[in-house]
């Protein structure tokens, strides 16, 4: 993909950022949507063109299969939480915000051993508390974060849920250590000027924190798996255009998800 470069706006400007989410899907009904069940792989991945596509990761769960619903609610897989509505609206705002050229038609998803995930620099993981990847798995994730991509990991809560991420990073890449990223680290001023602390869990319960694992453990390096804890930064990419949660920390969701992407592109 091209470098990203900003459009010369300010941080005023992303008032905008909900009614552009609302645009894209005007022909949504107001309802809240039904969560989705994948369809097969083939039918959602687009094909390598050059643009920015957002890659999930898709993962087994505990020998339920990659269709495998999470937590007994009868819902979508466990990876698959607020695809693809957030990540559609997401990218329609870094579409907006910068000069990022973005593929919104179709919303890939990969998993850790296909090589394919090479061809994306950024890629989005969810519920890692249900993740247990294979030695295959965390060997590709290893190879891939070394080579330059990056991982965002979002959606999960709780400190069991967190020790399971750094156990399977751990895997991956043993020689680094998860640390905590403080608020006037440059990932936080990549783009917009972000406090972490405006994007509130919308579930409540523990109080957000923001970890990653930085190159050669050295702070002063590039941020190699940036780490959502006790948050959902999606939720509010999903639901922007519902009215279900505050417009000003769906903003800022957005604007956290931008800088992100801004940040690992230019790193």
């Amino acid at each position: 993909m091209k470098g990203i470069r900003a459009r010369g706006r300010t941080a005023a400007t992303v008032g905008a950022a909900a009614a552009v989410a609302a645009a894209v899907s005007a022909a949504t009904p107001s309802k809240a949507p039904t969560p989705a069940t994948p369809p097969p792989q083939e039918e959602y991945n687009a094909p390598y063109d050059g643009l920015f596509h957002f890659a999930r990761i898709r993962y087994d769960v505990g020998g339920r299969g990659f269709g495998g619903f999470g937590r007994g609610r009868g819902r979508e897989p466990m990876w698959a939480h607020d695809w693809p509505r957030a990540e559609r609206n997401f990218l329609a705002i870094l579409q907006e915000m910068t000069f990022a050229r973005t593929e919104r038609t179709a919303t890939n998803v990969v998993e850790l051993s296909d090589p394919e995930l090479f061809r994306f620099p950024v890629a989005y993981i969810v519920e890692v508390g249900a993740w247990n990847p294979t030695d295959e798995d965390v060997e590709a994730l290893g190879a891939y974060l070394r080579k330059g991509g990056f991982l965002i990991v979002d959606d999960f809560r709780g400190p069991r849920e967190l020790r399971n991420l750094e156990l399977h990073l751990r895997r991956a890449l043993p020689e680094l250590s998860m640390m905590e990223v403080p608020e006037d680290h440059d990932i936080f001023d990549s783009f917009f000027r972000v406090n972490p602390a405006d994007v509130s869990p919308p579930y409540g319960g523990y109080p957000g924190a923001w970890y990653g694992l930085y190159e050669d453990n050295d702070t002063s390096k590039r941020i190699m798996v940036m780490i959502n804890a006790n948050n959902d930064m999606a939720e509010y990419w999903e639901y922007s255009d519902y009215g279900y949660l505050p417009i000003d920390i769906s903003n800022e969701a957005y604007k956290l998800g931008v800088n992100y992407v801004v940040y690992a592109m230019t790193h």
